[in-house]
């Protein structure tokens, strides 16, 4: 290329903000002040915090943690130096995302009480972005901390308190928050609503719309759905609880190690109420490094369970089950 056509070329990337005004510079100047946030930046932020809760099915939470801090960080700077008020609105909408997941990881790996407060900041944050899909986002990632503390019926609670935010909108939230209250109805016995409330999220799910939706339902895709079903029909006892687990587990792809681990962990515990102990040892031996290497709370909190499923004073097969899985689980 000529010196004259290359001029030419620099001329009309520097008309398009292409070389002088490319989205680092444009962040940065935002960062230290120098300019408002524009559109470009914002959207560039939102697709950043859509990415975290991508990452958040396959990465170990505790390596999420401090990323989640710095661009929450980012996000509460660009939110100061808006003066526009749409854009500030969606600059709080994802600050109360990343604060979201943030809770999430804190559950993850071990730290309720950092959670729970968190969470309580995200719903603060959530009613001043005026995103009530948002604020059902966060009460159905609490839902999980009570639940995990023995308070199943507050969880409840909670799970009904989160669909009214958005009834008769947001499909895929819906039909996340409503397969949660099946599993939590499912645990204090009421199964009449549990199996309403499962038939109701199969039903709401067919009306999830192709292509992205919001960032915290990027996990919710058809396969997570059945892990929750699972869950329920193992808490009622359902004899068709094998079959649904099966059919799931050989549907799921490779990058689905956290949704494997549940199930896995939720069929574990399901046979160790019937005590077949041959095949729990098989289940719990796969289950186990997976829940573990993945800090996948919910499938470890689940083999705990399982732990104490089985007779701490048990001989024989039981016996061993019942110490390797607690040495596993022991070692996370």
């Amino acid at each position: 290329m000529d010196r004259r056509n290359l001029l030419k070329l620099a001329g009309a990337a520097a008309a398009t903000g292409a070389l002088v005004d490319p989205p680092w510079k444009r962040l940065a100047d935002t960062l230290a002040g120098s300019r408002a946030p524009d559109t470009a930046t914002v959207t560039a932020v939102e697709n950043k915090t859509r990415s975290f809760f991508e990452a958040e099915e396959t990465i170990p939470a505790r390596q999420l943690v401090a990323t989640l801090r710095k661009h929450y960080r980012t996000l509460k700077s660009l939110t100061e130096n808006s003066t526009n008020e749409g854009l500030r609105r969606r600059l709080l909408t994802s600050a109360g995302e990343t604060e979201a997941l943030a809770g999430w990881t804190m559950f993850d790996i071990g730290r309720p009480a950092e959670a729970a407060q968190v969470f309580r900041q995200a719903l603060d944050t959530a009613r001043a972005a005026g995103d009530p899909a948002l604020a059902t986002c966060i009460l159905g990632y609490w839902s999980y901390l009570l639940a995990s503390d023995g308070d199943t019926p507050a969880a409840v609670r909670m799970l009904a308190d989160a669909s009214e935010h958005v009834r008769g909108s947001d499909a895929a939230t819906q039909a996340w928050i409503l397969a949660r209250r099946a599993e939590e109805q499912a645990m204090v016995g009421d199964t009449t609503s549990a199996v309403r409330s499962l038939d109701q999220a199969v039903a709401v799910f067919d009306y999830v719309p192709a292509g992205p939706g919001r960032p915290w339902t990027s996990f919710f895709t058809a396969n997570r759905l059945g892990s929750l079903a699972v869950s329920t029909y193992g808490r009622m006892g359902h004899r068709e609880t094998d079959d649904l687990a099966a059919s799931l587990l050989s549907s799921l792809t490779p990058t689905e190690t956290k949704v494997k681990a549940l199930v896995l962990a939720d069929l574990a515990t399901s046979v160790a109420r019937h005590g077949d102990y041959d095949r729990l040892a098989a289940l719990t031996d796969n289950a186990a490094p997976l829940a573990t290497r993945t800090e996948a709370s919910l499938a470890i909190g689940r083999l705990w369970d399982v732990v104490e499923l089985i007779p701490a004073d048990a001989t024989g097969t039981p016996r061993e089950v019942r110490g390797r899985l607690t040495a596993q689980l022991s070692s996370a």
